[in-house]
């Protein structure tokens, strides 16, 4: 009898560990539910190398504090000559390219046409600007604010916008390179422009 019992025991005990066998362990938790790809930071561009005007120079620009290029990092060696920067909260945006004027005729920019030959577009049937030497240079070219006020023809609405940056000349066309900064919904201060470029020109190491 005690044999008896002793065999049913360890049949039990038997079929018992078989189950615990035949248990799938819990699966590891994917990463959280994130996949690989989300785990990668987004590339933030830094710095961009840009040309501008008839003799393609050649220019680094470096990402200030509080905005950032709107320029893939694949793109970023060469963007050419002409990138989108924008405020981290879109209070601003800015477009940086040369600006070019040659032979009485400039690149449907009035503040350029304005800078060189005291002298806006028709397009315009109100036109008012100021330039400011910021008192910087840029290798060795003095680095100027133009602010200037405007309302189109056709259009009740008054417009203000300025830019930010320096004369050059090349072989055939002369012209302004910087940033022309708008859509701001308050007018940022001169220091707080001159602060903007002497970090995206590292002016300040």
């Amino acid at each position: 009898m005690k044999k008896l019992f002793a065999l049913l025991l360890a049949g039990i005990m038997v079929f018992s560990f078989v189950g615990c066998g035949d248990t799938e362990a819990p699966e590891e938790p994917d990463n959280l539910g994130y996949s690989e790809e989300f785990d990668e930071a987004e590339d933030v561009v830094e710095k961009i190398n840009m040309t501008y005007g008839d003799d393609e120079t050649k220019i680094t620009l470096y990402k200030p504090n509080g905005a950032f290029f709107s320029v893939d990092a694949e793109d970023a060696l060469d963007a050419g000559d002409i990138v989108i920067m924008l405020a981290d909260d879109y209070s601003w945006d800015a477009e940086i390219m040369g600006y070019q004027h040659f032979e009485g005729i400039s690149s449907n920019e009035p503040f350029v046409e304005y800078y060189f030959d005291g002298a806006a577009s028709d397009d315009y049937t109100f036109y008012e600007q100021e330039a400011t030497d910021l008192g910087i240079e840029y290798e060795g070219k003095p680095v100027k604010l133009i602010r200037y006020t405007y309302k189109e023809v056709d259009d009740e609405e008054e417009y203000k916008a300025c830019f930010v940056g320096f004369e050059y000349k090349g072989t055939e066309d002369s012209g302004l390179f910087g940033l022309k900064i708008g859509s701001f919904e308050e007018e940022l201060s001169d220091n707080y422009i001159k602060g903007l470029f002497n970090q995206i020109f590292r002016l300040e190491k």
